[in-house]
């Protein structure tokens, strides 16, 4: 069972709640009493120190960053409402910090002072699912469809907090997105994800040499897809969400049925669908046509159904690392190490216009209405390029490394980028204004997605995981 948060409070001697200021004088103290190098020639009082020193870290560890919701407001007034909002808000923060057990408690409290509170059962829901705990996650989303049905959109995902419960939760940062959860499946650096056009399921990419399936509600895994002998680069869901396309390091560009993973075909065949490793797929207007972009620096398109190559495009000096389909289906943009972005026609593979820029793309999206598009660069910066004039029209602050992820919203008002610092950035995009930052990996953000209804987003990075963001509710 994981230990409660109560706990390490009592490691460092100190009330459930103590402020960080308390916390960290608590944690000074005690590692000055309790150093082993105090008991020199006292072997047993040593080991005991190692022990119990070893214990305060961990607490300290645990509590450093935490910042406890003070409920006295709430206590005072006897609206329950606002005493939920409070345990829910706790419950979020301990699943941040992956105390899935206090986690629950918490939220299966907001859910006893509130029963009508959708978002305590979504995110209970999910955190039972990376328990592995899945009756009571599908129990949990049975009741959220219910009450949506019940009460409509108007209350569907939280209970809103009056302003004595948005009092007593304002010690905590305010972020407009909260991480639902964390999924530790794959071993090795995650490097991109897809989210089915239904938002029911996502695909994940990663250097383990796996594809997997994961439902997006809960997080729970479906299904790990093999078949590619090196690390997996890319991965892509058609339109019609019927087939995951993947392309990795051993130069192959793989089909599978998405709803099974049955391997379908490798296109190009046995003799490799490029030269050298695939770093980028995506599907055309239909799924009907597949594009892959390689370190052979050639695009290659080619039949879904069949495998068989259609085009190979060349005339790039480098690496083809990114690359985005209008949604109209009729342009291809591509980008990588070569220092130029090309505009062409799809599906003939055309050259409409070559634009020489001064760093490489890692990343590229269309926006909803197919005017704009964005490149993510390796000087960090995010530039929104307007397609009729071939110019950009705004750029946003940089990240403090390679900008390696980026995609609009559904309604194409927000950008969402991600870096080799960590970090994940939500971007106004007429002013380019940023709207806030969540430090949200320890190594550098592989890839980010939006479901379709906005109402997650996905992340994933070279730290082995996959992280699931919902709306903070207000």
């Amino acid at each position: 069972m994981t230990p409660n948060l109560d706990q390490y409070y009592a490691t460092l001697g100190l009330q459930p709640g103590a402020s960080p200021e308390a916390v960290k004088q608590a944690y000074r103290q005690l590692v000055k009493t309790w150093h082993p190098d105090r008991f020199p020639a006292a072997p047993d009082r040593q080991q005991q120190a190692e022990v119990k020193i070893k214990a305060i870290n961990h607490a300290y560890d645990q509590l450093k960053d935490y910042r406890p919701i003070e409920a006295t407001t709430a206590a005072t007034t006897g609206d329950r409402h606002q005493q939920a909002a409070i345990y829910y808000q706790r419950g979020v923060e301990k699943a941040r910090l992956e105390l899935y057990q206090d986690a629950l408690n918490d939220l299966s409290q907001a859910i006893f002072l509130n029963p009508n509170y959708v978002e305590a059962y979504r995110h209970r829901g999910l955190v039972y699912s990376i328990l592995g705990r899945e009756r009571k996650a599908n129990a949990d989303l049975r009741m959220v469809a219910e009450l949506k049905r019940k009460w409509g959109k108007t209350s569907a995902y939280s209970t809103p907090q009056s302003p004595a419960a948005s009092a007593a939760t304002s010690g905590a940062k305010s972020q407009p997105w909260v991480c639902a959860g964390t999924l530790r499946q794959h071993t090795a650096s995650v490097t991109a994800i897809a989210i089915s056009p239904d938002g029911r399921t996502f695909a994940s990419s990663s250097h383990d040499e796996t594809v997997r399936l994961w439902q997006l509600s809960t997080g729970r895994p479906l299904y790990v897809a093999t078949g590619h002998f090196s690390p997996v680069y890319s991965v892509a869901i058609s339109p019609d969400g019927r087939l995951l396309a993947s392309g990795g390091a051993d130069k192959m560009v793989r089909l599978w049925d998405l709803y099974t993973g049955r391997p379908l075909r490798t296109c190009g065949g046995w003799l490799g669908s490029h030269e050298r490793a695939v770093l980028a797929v995506t599907f055309g207007g239909d799924r009907r046509k597949l594009v892959s972009g390689g370190a052979d620096s050639t695009l290659r398109i080619w039949k879904s159904r069949s495998g068989q190559e259609i085009r190979n495009v060349t005339g790039y000096a480098k690496a083809v690392t990114a690359i985005t389909l209008s949604p109209d289906g009729k342009t291809l943009v591509s980008g990588g190490l070569e220092k130029a972005i090309k505009i062409r026609e799809f599906p003939s593979g055309r050259l409409l216009c070559s634009l020489r820029i001064d760093h490489r793309v890692l990343a590229i999206a269309f926006s909803p209405d197919g005017r704009h598009f964005v490149t993510a660069g390796s000087d960090g910066i995010l530039r929104l390029w307007d397609l009729p004039s071939e110019r950009v029209v705004q750029e946003f602050a940089k990240h403090s490394q390679r900008a390696s992820a980026v995609t609009f919203s559904p309604d194409g008002q927000t950008l969402v980028s991600g870096g080799w610092d960590g970090e994940i950035k939500l971007w106004t995009v007429d002013t380019g204004r940023e709207r806030c930052s969540l430090d949200a990996h320890t190594d550098g953000v592989m890839g980010v997605a939006f479901s379709p209804d906005s109402t997650k987003l996905l992340s994933c990075s070279a730290d082995k995981t996959i992280k699931i963001w919902w709306p903070q509710a207000i």
